[in-house]
């Protein structure tokens, strides 16, 4: 077969375009940073990359659901301690004013500090996250605590549940029912349970009446309102802990996943300079090779 000009020329043609693909392939994977753009840079790959993103976004999204949790936690259990606080202060009064030294004029005064600090407690155990109530269970549009209608808890001890793994959802509620509520929602039965702001309520009325017998028995019912909040704080602390154990877990386990991600897609920087500094050597050669090879023609002297 005779090869003619036009077929060198062609030849030539097609080995300089091969070459500048080469050329700007590398450099692309250069700027990129990636050793993978595309699927046909590698199939395997880029399928192992495509299951780390997806395991990346899942893991995000486990951590931004326990971020929200945690601050719902906190801002109850902070909630509950002020609460704790406010009602030493109230068995204070309370141990004051059971004894016989203390006059109607002493309790007035006592019960007047009492009703700032059922009004205090009130306005704790009505704490809002953004628009659902922290201790309101189900209910998120009513208020827990409500003068105008009852001096009783009106939540419940709904669940409000996150997912922070594959599976496993969590319970991020702070129970009112469980702090305020005299139900204990175990054994609706009982009456050991007292609801905080009723006891101060009625300890109030015993107070501006000058009932000095009434007055000490509400120490019992102080300490146990009290127990049931460093109860629910205690259950909330162990969630807390929990979040956190979780949190750490995933932060983990997302730098191991990031870096075997790193490792399937981005690029030997060394490497693939190299083989650019050689491409672009191959791609010079090409070029004098063909200005040797594709000689002036008879039709070039005649223009």
């Amino acid at each position: 077969m005779r090869i003619t000009q036009k077929m060198m020329a062609n030849q030539v043609n097609s080995n300089l375009s091969r070459n500048v693909e080469k050329l700007l392939n590398t450099q692309s994977h250069i700027s990129s940073g990636k050793r993978i753009m595309r699927a046909s840079d590698d199939p395997v790959g880029i399928s192992k990359s495509l299951g780390y993103h997806k395991m990346l976004d899942s893991m995000d999204q486990y951590v931004r659901n326990i971020s929200n949790a945690r601050s719902g936690l906190e801002a109850g259990e902070s909630a509950l301690a002020d609460i704790n606080e406010v009602l030493n202060r109230a068995r204070e009064l309370t141990v004051a004013q059971a004894t016989g030294t203390a006059s109607a004029e002493s309790r007035n005064a006592a019960a007047q500090e009492v009703r700032q600090i059922r009004d205090q407690l009130i306005q704790l155990a009505n704490t809002k996250q953004g628009d659902r109530y922290l201790f309101g269970g189900r209910n998120t549009v009513d208020q827990p605590y409500n003068l105008s209608t009852s001096s009783e808890f009106q939540g419940d001890g709904g669940e409000f549940s996150v997912m922070i793994a594959d599976g496993v959802s969590m319970d991020v509620a702070v129970s009112g029912e469980n702090a305020f509520s005299s139900v204990d929602p175990l054994d609706p039965l009982s009456t050991i349970k007292k609801d905080p702001v009723v006891v101060l309520t009625d300890l109030i009325t015993d107070l501006e009446s000058n009932n000095e017998t009434a007055i000490s028995g509400y120490l019992d019912s102080l300490d146990q309102v009290q127990t049931q909040i460093t109860n629910e704080r205690s259950n909330v602390g162990a969630r807390l802990n929990r979040l956190d154990s979780t949190e750490a877990h995933w932060e983990t386990y997302k730098l191991n996943i990031s870096q075997m991600l790193s490792d399937t897609e981005d690029l030997d920087l060394t490497q693939a300079v190299t083989d650019l500094t050689a491409q672009q050597s191959a791609y010079q050669a090409s070029l004098a090779s063909a200005s040797k090879i594709i000689q002036p023609s008879l039709l070039d002297y005649l223009r």
